[in-house]
Parts: structure tokens; sequence; C-alpha cells
């Protein structure tokens, strides 16, 4: 399996920390983890790398879908008329058509871009630089601004709006998802969570808020055994090592993400995972958004905000009942999981 390189088909592969193609813009290391190519056009996605001023100015996507999740420091986001403080943990969700920019507001930030379609990702490459480093420069890195009063290269889906507002009022991230596919900021372990045996699955965005296109989905808990092997014949996975270690089977091969860590696992790859060290976090954008109702299937609604101590009851039997509408092919366990040979891909 490819580590590090974009293999420029769509097939299993994946990125240690910040070990993408890179270049520089905005003051940022874009380290690109998945292009149109990998992805059969479905989504791209970089982490950006940068200290205080760097980031992006207003810009608007025509058809892009974008989930800005921050992993380390601290952002100020303007979407459309609002901004808003984000830190570490924090998620927002920006629809198509919508003005948003952002300016990194700490010495060492890092977030990650996710945006639907192979174009809107074109940005960094068609705009930054090539880079060789993992940070910013010491000196002069660079600022948001610089891409203000710009036009944006074409074929990347981006129109540049405009530079950020100056030292706006910042609003904090709300606690609940909206109802509909509005943009908005969501707080570090809210949204609607679920609660599976000693695992706790967060939903940062359903299909309500994305229109069906993608989940944006937290999965968290403690030291365990495998989850048992599957794979998905209509949509494609991704795991993001947030906190932890967590071993990974994806087809033939065993491999451990460790944090920043991230594995691409497309539609008919067989894969398992296993969280490996006292606690463990992840985060996914399903694509597209039809594996919902799994998790709706097989786990409880959760009020708490940490995994359970003592494991609740792990329901497949729910997700046998009705394996004929979810997007599972369970491929051995657990007991009562009919064997599948899921020749379909």
């Amino acid at each position: 399996m490819e580590f590090n390189a974009l293999p420029s088909t769509h097939t299993p592969y994946g990125i240690r920390n910040g070990k993408g193609p890179r270049h520089l813009i905005g003051g940022m290391v874009a380290s690109t983890y998945a292009t149109g190519a990998e992805t059969d056009g479905a989504f791209c996605l970089h982490m950006l790398t940068g200290g205080k001023g760097a980031g992006l100015p207003v810009i608007r996507h025509g058809e892009a879908f974008t989930s800005l999740y921050v992993m380390e420091g601290a952002v100020e986001l303007t979407i459309g008329s609002d901004s808003f403080a984000l830190i570490a943990g924090d998620t927002a969700s920006i629809p198509p058509g919508t003005d948003y920019g952002f300016r990194m507001t700490r010495h060492r930030t890092v977030t990650m871009i996710f945006q639907t379609g192979g174009t809107a990702g074109r940005l960094f490459a068609a705009t930054g630089a090539p880079y060789e480093g993992f940070i910013q420069p010491a000196t002069d890195p660079g600022k948001a601004s610089d891409l203000a009063g710009h036009a944006a290269p074409p074929g990347t889906d981006t129109e540049i709006v405009g530079p950020l507002p100056d030292a706006p009022e910042l609003l904090l991230p709300g606690k609940v998802l909206p109802d509909s596919a509005a943009p908005y900021v969501i707080e570090s372990g809210e949204g609607e969570r679920l609660v599976v045996a000693d695992q706790i699955f967060t939903f940062a965005g359903r299909n309500p808020q994305t229109d069906g296109r993608f989940l944006t989905l937290f999965n968290e808990g403690p030291q365990g055994d495998m989850i048992p092997p599957h794979k998905h014949l209509r949509h494609d996975e991704m795991f993001l090592c947030l906190d932890g270690t967590i071993r990974m089977k994806a087809g033939d091969e065993i491999l451990e993400l460790n944090p920043g860590d991230w594995l691409f696992v497309p539609r008919g790859t067989p894969h398992a995972f296993q969280f490996t060290t006292p606690y463990c976090r992840t985060l996914g954008w399903l694509i597209p958004g039809i594996f919902e109702d799994f998790f709706f299937t097989l786990g409880d609604p959760y009020e708490g905000h940490v995994y359970p101590q003592e494991p609740g009851p792990f329901r497949f039997d729910r997700v046998i009942a009705k394996l004929d509408e979810l997007d599972i092919v369970p491929l051995g366990g657990p007991p009562g999981a009919p064997p599948k040979d899921g020749t379909a891909t």
C-alpha cells in the first residue's frame, strides 16, 4: 500500500502526518492528503499548517461543500457576515456559494480542510509554491491576505472575494446541529452522539446538514478488540487518527495510525480497526452520506461526552435484521453475522 505518495487511482492508501505533497500558500504549508484523482472526483483533503496571520482571504466555491476541522491552535473563521473563534476540536460546515475565509491566531495552528468534488482543492497547488518543508518559513512566510485582490486560477471552483475583516466581533461555536444545510460551527465534542458498547460516535455533520453529500463523524473509545472485518459497496470511508494509536487492517495489510496519520478506504475494500491505547479518537468524512442509518441502527442516543466505563451491549443483531438496507458486508464475525462473499464492488 502506498504511504505519502498520491496513487492517482481510486485505491487504498495512506498519508503520514503532514507528509503529502506540499505547497506554501498564505503563510501555510498545504499538505495534500487526497485529490479528485484518488477519490473519483468525490473530494479533496488537505492539512494546513501555519502561524499567526496565516490563512485564506474570503473565498467562495460554486460547487464544493467545505468542512474545516481545527487540529491544533486557534482560528478566526469568517462565514458570510459572521466571524467565529475556533480552537482545537471545533468543526465548521460551509455549503457551496457561501463566502468564507480564515486567519490562524496561534504560533502553531493545524487544520484539515475537506472539500467535495475534485476541483476546489486544486487551489492550493495552482496558487501555492511547491515546498519541501513541513512548517512555514521562519521569516516572511506570507499571510492570509496574500491572495486578496488576485483571481483564482481556472478549474479551481473558487472565486477570491476579498480580504478578511479587521478585528471582527467573534462568536463562539454552537452545540446543536442545524436542521438544514446552512453554514455553522460546532464546538468540540458537541453535535449528535451515539454510544456503541464503550465507544462514542459523534456526528458533527449529518445528511440534513450536507444535503446527503457526506457525513462528518468522530469515533472515540478505549483500548479494545478489533472491530470485525467488513466492507462497503456504495460509499468511501477514511480514518484520520486524532488521539492514541489505531491498528488498521485494509485489504491484506495491517498498519498503525498515529495522530495526524490518515488512511483512505474506498468502497469494496475489506477493512477493520482496533483502538490499541487507553484513549483513541478518529475523524472521518464518509462520502456519500448513505451510511448514516447504520450508526443509528447499531447505536443508542447518548448524552455523555466521555465513553462509558462499563460497556453496554453491542447490538449487531439490529444490524443483521436490516442488513439488506445497510451498506455493510460482514466478512466473518461477530456471532450471528452471516458470511458474505460480497462479490459486488
